[in-house]
């Protein structure tokens, strides 16, 4: 027989499990339609829906970057399925023409645009390998590609800061994170079972070889 203790703890485990949904989809109206990063859209949905009570929340209410991503997947659907797959298609589109440029350089491609969640706020994100930043800036400006330098932040904390250029390519913000040769070995990195990080040349041609060609509404 079940106690009153046992149902109380039911009720909060499902209390729990009910704000960290409400936290990731309000997480992902915010990425969708205000182009959010994660980890703002994770504070700002907590403070949406828990208010003054955000700050007290323990850290393991919050939803996981998968959870949002799913939600972000959810989201689309329901609210932006007459656009947002077009928009995604015409992204990876020049993301592979970017890579076949960079080819040289092993390029791979991350973020929203690998992993099907890009919209109308999403860039171009890439990983690519050379002796220094400098390399790959020299050969962008040989292309007739004007480029700046950035800094994205480390793998891990208390870690180097990652080399970056970011370009302009064919209207949309491309940026490109320069990793050492010596990391040009390791092949696509997966963060789940299901899903993978980053997407070599050959994996995005797949995805727009078999994916259906979305038709403006």
């Amino acid at each position: 027989m079940r106690t009153m203790r046992n149902l109380e703890l039911d009720d909060d485990l499902l209390g729990r499990e009910g704000l960290r949904a409400e936290i990731a989809a309000a997480a992902a109206s915010l990425i969708a339609e205000s182009g959010l990063d994660y980890a703002h859209a994770k504070r700002k949905a907590l403070e949406r829906v828990a208010g003054g009570k955000g700050g007290r929340l323990a850290r393991e209410l919050l939803p996981s970057n998968e959870e949002i991503e799913d939600a972000v997947r959810e989201y689309q659907r329901i609210f932006q399925s007459d656009v947002q797959p077009l928009r995604l298609h015409s992204l990876r589109k020049k993301a592979l023409a970017l890579m076949q440029l960079l080819s040289d350089f092993d390029p791979m491609l991350t973020g929203a645009v690998a992993n099907g969640t890009a919209g109308e706020h999403s860039d171009i994100h890439l990983q690519c390998f050379a002796n220094s930043a400098k390399e790959l800036g020299i050969f962008l400006l040989n292309q007739g590609l004007d480029c700046q330098a950035a800094a994205l932040p480390p793998k891990r904390p208390g870690g180097e800061e990652i080399e970056a250029l970011a370009i302009q390519w064919q209207g949309e913000l491309a940026t490109i994170a320069v990793y050492p040769e010596n990391e040009r070995r390791n092949g696509p990195r997966t963060e789940s079972k299901k899903k993978p990080s980053r997407l070599d040349i050959h994996a995005v041609e797949n995805l727009l070889a078999t994916s259906e060609v979305p038709h403006p509404s």
